[in-house]
């Protein structure tokens, strides 16, 4: 087989992989705002907190709209 064609399908291989990983993270990262809140909310950071839910709350937006949800 032609090195060129094998690199090429290769790299359309990696594509949906790619597409995968990327909604892997953007399913995770509510998730992982949450405990980083909880987190704050233990060292009474509470303005840290805050920061943390609002992130947590547009990835979780972020996430239903990218999951076809809204």
């Amino acid at each position: 087989m032609n090195r060129f064609v094998l690199q090429v399908f290769l790299f359309l291989a990696f594509i949906p992989l790619a597409i995968l990983v990327g909604y892997g993270i953007v399913v995770v990262a509510p998730i992982f705002c949450c405990f980083l809140a909880i987190n704050s909310y233990k060292f009474n950071n509470y303005r840290e907190m805050y920061i943390w839910m609002a992130f947590g709350a547009l990835s979780f937006m972020l996430a239903l709209y990218m999951l076809g949800v809204l």
